[in-house]
């Protein structure tokens, strides 16, 4: 059960003990948690509030932790403490279906658009976005109390059955004209920030050692022409910051990429055959001979220029490749339950992905 918070003031005559008394406002309390989830105690980023789900109803705050976990928060407002258990679960069957595509989509509706996820992810945490995101969920009740037998349906669910639940409670304590909120949580967090005491369901997939994933942009990026170029020459880029580009080191001689455009899916299979270099060096073959590849008559563009800068913040670097398969963006392939992440390259461990990329550029596992 909660520990039963109370709170004294020192005082020259003794302590006096200060009477809890309901917070004025539920909204009042919402507000202030989508400001600052800390309150919670956890780390999160606040993806959404007042999330429409599929089912009509509404999350309250739907957010993200360091490890890509989804947070489902509800305020138990006038619902009676049953039917707040209940629209937490049945919000949570919604979110687990949730993937990194509709997650980015709920942050951009609810952020008028300054900034995308996986920006917003890295600013938090200073980390990026991780490979698998929304690999587990975590469903937190915020309350000023719950009835017992409620206290004893989310004991039961989440120690007897694993279920991803707790309940945290906020009590509100008013001294002197100053307002204090004092937190607890009906079951004991973990040292590592997740609130029950089950295992994690989250597994780390092997990886193969040669395939990553690398994403050039969205369709709807200022520069729409970054894959035809990347198909035309013959490359990988990123630029716009070291925390951009600093993956394609990890792209060496003879890895595969999977080359991925945010809001189309899948354009090409690849082979590195260079190690990643600044654009202002790079060199392509045109009609049997070398040129400079700032040069070529697409790239003179203020994105390309910059790109001629030695500033690790403005130049663009490159990786060259061979593409073993391409198809324009009106083409691309994607279906529901492929891989997707806003980091510029990383390990390509989904095997189903693999797969079907593989099998729609007409290659398979053997192709080098």
């Amino acid at each position: 059960m909660a520990v039963e918070m109370a709170i004294w003031r020192m005082t020259d005559a003794g302590p006096r003990h200060l009477v809890s008394s309901p917070l004025d406002s539920e909204q009042r309390l919402e507000d202030m948690l989508a400001e600052d989830p800390g309150m919670c105690g956890m780390d999160l980023l606040v993806v959404g509030r007042q999330v429409r789900t599929r089912y009509g109803g509404y999350i309250d705050l739907l957010a993200l932790d360091a490890d890509g976990r989804a947070h489902v928060l509800e305020l138990k407002r006038d619902r009676t403490p049953r039917d707040v258990v209940a629209q937490t679960l049945d919000y949570g069957s919604w979110v687990q279906d949730l993937g990194v595509e509709d997650l980015e989509q709920i942050y951009l509706d609810h952020h008028d658009g300054d900034t995308d996820l996986g920006e917003a992810f890295a600013e938090r945490f200073d980390s990026p976005l991780p490979d698998v995101v929304n690999a587990d969920q975590q469903f937190t009740i915020i309350a000023s109390e719950l009835d017992l037998t409620s206290d004893r349906i989310v004991e039961f669910l989440a120690e007897s059955y694993g279920v991803p639940i707790n309940a945290v409670f906020f009590r509100h304590f008013s001294d002197d004209g100053r307002d204090y909120l004092a937190r607890t949580w009906l079951l004991d967090p973990q040292p590592d920030g997740d609130t029950t005491q089950r295992p994690s369901r989250r597994k780390s997939r092997p990886w193969n050692g040669r395939d990553f994933y690398c994403v050039l942009g969205r369709v709807e990026d200022p520069y729409p022409d970054r894959w035809s170029i990347a198909r035309k020459y013959g490359l990988l880029n990123a630029g716009g910051g070291s925390w951009y580009w600093k993956p394609l080191r990890n792209l060496t001689p003879g890895k595969r990429v999977f080359a991925y455009v945010g809001g189309a899916g899948y354009v090409g299979l690849g082979r590195v055959t260079g190690e990643m270099a600044p654009a202002r060096h790079a060199r392509i073959e045109i009609n049997g001979g070398l040129q400079p590849l700032l040069d070529q008559p697409e790239l003179r563009d203020e994105k390309w220029q910059r790109a001629a800068s030695d500033d690790p913040e403005r130049t663009e670097m490159v990786v060259p490749v061979e593409w073993l398969g391409t198809r324009p963006i009106e083409e691309a392939v994607w279906e529901k339950g492929l891989f997707a992440s806003q980091i510029t390259a990383c390990r390509l461990k989904d095997e189903n992905t693999i797969r079907t990329v593989e099998s729609a550029f007409g290659l398979d596992s053997t192709t080098d």
